[in-house]
């Protein structure tokens, strides 16, 4: 019974322990370069290039290269994108490691794919090219200060060719980044 006693006390000290233990306070990259992955749902996007100007500011570039071989016969399909971004931490609304930022992004985007010319029945190539304005809301998890995992919305979209303007909770977008250099 005694040992069950000590067993208990001592299960019981090393949970305490933990119980007020506190989180240790993650600050913001400032001033380095950092790499990482951003997938979202609409543009593909494969690798982020980051350099944080303050601990509230970041400025960057979202590239991305995606081959589609064809299936069936449909020839293949490639896409590029290339994105400038600028995000804005609001600081002041943080809890915990979790800051909501604001982020800019210039997206161009091209699309090289096949069709058939009905006139001469051939396949032939055609590119299309996007251009877009869009803003995001979301937030940033750092874990530790050189590694933020980080997730938003798109709030407003307006893309230049085709003309269309976008208001409203639009598509996901989720991402990587670690700073170190």
């Amino acid at each position: 019974m005694q040992k069950a006693f000590k067993l208990a006390l001592v299960l019981f000290f090393f949970s305490i322990v933990g119980a007020f233990s506190q989180e240790t306070k993650a600050k913001l990259p400032d001033q380095i370069w950092g790499v990482g992955v951003e997938i979202q749902k609409e543009d593909i996007f494969g690798g982020t290039l980051a350099y944080a100007l303050n601990p509230d500011m970041h400025i960057g570039l979202n590239f991305g290269f995606l081959f589609d071989g064809g299936a069936e016969g449909s020839g293949s399909s490639t896409y590029l994108t290339f994105g400038p971004f600028f995000k804005y931490f609001l600081t002041q609304w943080k809890v915990r490691s979790f800051y909501p930022f604001v982020k800019a992004q210039f997206l161009v985007s091209t699309e090289s794919v096949p069709y058939m010319d009905p006139f001469t029945n051939k396949t032939k190539r055609r590119n299309e090219t996007q251009t877009k304005l869009i803003g995001f809301f979301g937030s940033e998890w750092f874990p530790i200060s050189s590694l933020g995992i980080y997730g938003g919305l798109r709030v407003v979209e307006l893309q230049f060719d085709p003309t269309r303007f976008i208001i409203g909770l639009g598509n996901v977008t989720i991402g990587l980044e670690w700073f170190v250099f």
